[in-house]
């Protein structure tokens, strides 16, 4: 009995002790899970980082070699262009060669300079009365521009007076006759011999005043004026602001219509109507009929003159494509030479380049090849 009890002591302790121990080993694995788990889980995500760094690096070797594959063809397809490209310019170079290009059916060139120009030959050029010079050096003016008209000179109206009082007996001459210095006007019996005298012409020109008739008495009257109606005289208007360059002296073109007169400037006088204009006083030698008194005149006055190295007639100037140019003459071809120019005087200006001294250039009707060139561009322009 005693050997039972004792057993049943041992056995209760050794149960006791597996509970126990059981019990540990529960406990044990309950602790140790979440670190397993997370173990698990790291290894899991060094796995998926090691895979995902696997496939970008395949992704990357691909992406590599495509685009090794798309500059390998890029630059096969630029070698393609530039051999084309090489090929279309050393096929262009030989259509446009000096070899190779053919001038059009008016013989125009297609070489700088040489596009500009037309072929004329000589018997064409004097039927078409192109005439040509050479630019050479010369002198050429600065003018200024004034305005007035043509005046009577005072100094060649003379009036006839009676030198004694008394009847006037005989008048020879008529309201505008011409006279010559000398001639008998009239005669006149003096009041106070009874004797008679004549009168005679001072000066020669018209009749244009005529207060005697035979029987009448002569006192202090004019009984003839004469006029000298061929010595004229222009009166220009001089401003303020021209003042300062016009001088006594200076040379003048007088222009009335196409008619031109060279004179110079003999008198400056102030006005006498108050006006804010001095007169600069111009004779004209002529005796042309188509001028008298009244005519407007328009009038050049040289304020200065150079000696240039080059110039040229202004009737050699033409406007072409936007420039002033002349027409060079050079084996049987007339060339555009744009032009830069000086000073002008209406006559000749100033050329500072695109003419050389001794370059043979058209002076007479110039605008012919203008208006050729102009019809040449608008038939290639269609």
């Amino acid at each position: 009995m005693y050997q039972n009890k004792m057993f049943e002591k041992r056995w209760i302790n050794f149960s006791l002790n597996s509970s126990l121990s059981i019990l540990s080993a529960l406990l044990l694995i309950i602790l140790a899970s979440p670190v397993i788990a997370q173990n698990e889980h790291e290894h899991g995500d060094k796995q998926t980082e090691q895979h995902k760094s696997e496939d970008a690096h395949k992704h990357d070797s691909a992406s590599e070699s495509s685009m090794h594959k798309e500059d390998d063809s890029h630059s096969t397809d630029q070698h393609q262009h530039d051999e084309q490209t090489h090929n279309l310019t050393e096929s262009q170079s030989e259509q446009t060669s000096p070899a190779n290009a053919n001038e059009d059916e008016h013989g125009h060139g297609h070489e700088g300079e040489d596009e500009n120009h037309v072929e004329i030959d000589d018997e064409m050029a004097r039927q078409q009365g192109l005439a040509t010079a050479k630019a050479l050096a010369g002198e050429v003016s600065l003018t200024t521009k004034l305005y007035g008209r043509i005046v009577l000179s005072p100094d060649q109206v003379s009036q006839v007076r009676a030198r004694f009082p008394g009847r006037i007996t005989r008048v020879n001459v008529n309201f505008g006759d011409e006279v010559k210095k000398g001639q008998l006007l009239a005669s006149v019996e003096s009041n106070n011999s009874l004797q008679s005298y004549n009168l005679h012409a001072p000066i020669s020109g018209t009749i244009t005043a005529k207060e005697a008739s035979t029987g009448e008495v002569a006192n202090d009257q004019a009984l003839f004026t004469i006029t000298n109606t061929n010595s004229l005289w222009a009166e220009l208007k001089v401003f303020p602001e021209q003042a300062s360059e016009i001088k006594a002296g200076q040379k003048v073109q007088l222009l009335n219509g196409d008619r031109k007169f060279e004179s110079s400037i003999k008198q400056l006088l102030p006005n006498n109507q108050a006006q804010p204009y001095r007169i600069a006083r111009v004779p004209i030698e002529s005796t042309e009929a188509t001028l008298f008194p009244g005519l407007l005149v328009e009038a050049q006055v040289i304020i200065q003159q150079e000696t240039v190295d080059i110039r040229i007639p202004n009737s050699a100037i033409q406007r072409y494509e936007g420039s002033q140019v002349a027409f060079l003459k050079a084996d049987g071809k007339y060339q555009v030479k744009p032009l830069n120019l000086g000073i002008s005087d209406g006559r000749y200006s100033e050329v500072l380049s695109g003419l050389r001294q001794g370059d043979e250039i058209v002076v007479e009707n110039s605008y012919l090849i203008k208006a050729d060139l102009e019809k040449e561009g608008a038939a290639h322009a269609h």
